[in-house]
């Protein structure tokens, strides 16, 4: 190794123990992980966060108890999303994806029921009836304490208007345990019910749930229903039932009993469905005479089929009844007597007398047997038959020659 290769070798030693030797330098602190803040308010079903300047959000979604999970994306620079379907009573789940500057912050809250475990109203139910009334009904949660009191509240989800019970049921004690209220048909298709409750003891869980309008409505029975029958066939007519809401005939469907009455035969009752789209109409084969017949209806809606109450008995036919049994010998009865009086008049005025059958019983052999002469004349020529002589008696002469 030459001197100079020596001298450069030293000089690149002393380089590196001087940067050994350097006091290390301040590096940059890093940045501290954004707060989104989110909040919910269950009433409203909205969740919201905190969005600064420089905040753009991603998107939000929601997972309740059951594992359904709702997301949506989000526009420019929203800090809120409502979840107007959603049902809490069970817990949720709620997230939150923004951009903070050059970074992507996810954030979680998780939303539990209030109160005692066991405490919110159960068996929680409702019915809409002549189209616009509607009735619920619950029963106290388990755990709940005997002072315990139940509110309902309604939200259309369509026109987002509110509204409490206005008309409570109680039980034997002072708890609400049902609600009856008016104006049920300006609600939209779809209604969102909160029972939440109160008590001096402790906190009340709540309830929650969506319900589809028309699939609690119970329709009223078909108005003006009318039978008419000729020699052969009826027809069954109606109007169409009030509900609360607008539905093509062909999305109402029609359930008739047609029974013969005071008969217990599952023969003579019949049980028909009948589409709307029909003509409010239904044609069948005029029952047998003589029989007394009544015919009733209910509606439903075609794609639930949640048959509404009876319509009244609509009678027809006459008030003596006959069962098929009956009928059918008086029939067979009926025609052998049109069949003996026919034959009477064609003997008496067109056909000849009938031979007699011998009678083996009274019979006379000795009167059959008897000879009756009189009855016969003298014919010549015939075979064993003698000649008949006539003989007279001559008196002697007593002349003398």
């Amino acid at each position: 190794m030459g001197p100079l290769l020596r001298a450069m070798l030293v000089l690149k030693l002393f380089d590196l123990a001087f940067l050994l030797t350097q006091e290390p330098r301040d590096l940059p602190a890093a940045e501290p992980v954004p707060n989104l803040s989110i909040r919910f308010n269950p009433w409203r079903m909205n969740l919201t966060w905190d969005c600064g300047e420089n905040t753009t959000s991603v998107q939000c979604g929601m997972t309740s108890q059951k594992k359904r999970t709702v997301t949506m994306r989000l526009k420019g620079n929203q800090c809120h999303c409502t979840f107007p379907r959603a049902t809490l009573h069970g817990g949720a789940t709620f997230t939150v994806t923004a951009n903070v500057g050059q970074r992507q912050v996810t954030e979680k809250l998780s939303y539990t029921n209030p109160g005692g475990q066991g405490t919110a109203a159960q068996n929680v139910s409702c019915l809409i009836y002549k189209a616009d009334f509607m009735n619920c009904t619950w029963v106290r949660g388990p755990t709940a304490p005997e002072n315990v009191q139940y509110f309902l509240h309604i939200r259309d989800l369509w026109s987002e208007s509110k509204r409490e019970c206005p008309h409570y049921l109680i039980d034997a004690g002072t708890t609400h345990v049902g609600c009856r209220l008016e104006g049920a048909s300006a609600f939209g298709s779809e209604i969102y019910i909160l029972v939440n409750g109160t008590s001096p003891n402790e906190g009340i869980q709540f309830f929650d749930d969506t319900l589809i309008l028309k699939k609690i409505e119970i329709y009223n029975p078909p108005d003006n229903i009318t039978v008419q029958c000729n020699a052969s066939h009826c027809v069954v007519q109606w109007d169409t039932p009030r509900i609360r809401v607008f539905l093509s005939n062909w999305e109402l469907q029609y359930q008739l009993e047609i029974h013969r009455q005071n008969s217990m035969q599952s023969s003579d009752h019949q049980l028909v469905e009948v589409s709307g789209g029909w003509g409010n109409k239904y044609v069948f084969q005029k029952p047998l005479p003589m029989a007394k017949h009544a015919v009733r209806m209910r509606a439903a809606d075609s794609r639930v089929l949640q048959w509404g109450a009876w319509s009244q008995p609509v009678e027809f036919g006459s008030g003596a009844w006959l069962s098929s049994e009956l009928f059918v010998s008086m029939v067979i009865l009926g025609t052998l007597a049109g069949v003996l009086i026919l034959l009477y008049l064609f003997n008496r005025f067109v056909g000849v007398p009938i031979p007699k059958v011998k009678d083996k019983v009274n019979h006379d052999y000795l009167t059959d047997d008897e000879t009756i002469w009189e009855k016969f004349t003298a014919d010549t020529g015939k075979g064993d038959q003698g000649e008949i002589f006539q003989v007279e008696e001559i008196e002697e002469s007593t002349a003398k020659v």
